[in-house]
């Protein structure tokens, strides 16, 4: 029996913080951000950008930069980056879309 229970727990704790991918859109400089933002439970544990339209050689760095902030911070309130204001708000808004905090 206490193996049972045992193997009942860690399934409903496997079930509980299943990974479960929101979706957001921001407005960046050229035009939407969109993401896709990995959740488990309340823990943001990855962000991926699916479509960004600003130019890369700026907006790339920057939102490589806020993904690890708002990892670190489990949060999309975090500074923009200099230089890529539209781009960091943009990405900001879009995470903030899917993650609701």
């Amino acid at each position: 029996m206490k193996k049972f229970l045992m193997t009942a727990l860690v399934l409903l704790s496997t079930v509980a913080f299943a990974a479960e991918v929101k979706e957001g859109t921001g407005l960046g400089y050229a035009d939407d951000i969109k993401v896709a933002v990995t959740m488990e439970g309340d823990k943001i544990v990855a962000i991926e950008v699916k479509e960004n339209n600003d130019t890369p050689r700026i907006a790339n760095p920057a939102i490589e930069q806020l993904t690890k902030k708002v990892l670190e911070a489990q949060t999309s309130k975090v500074d923009t980056v200099a230089g890529a204001t539209y781009t960091s708000e943009g990405f900001l808004e879009a995470v903030n879309n899917a993650t609701g905090k």
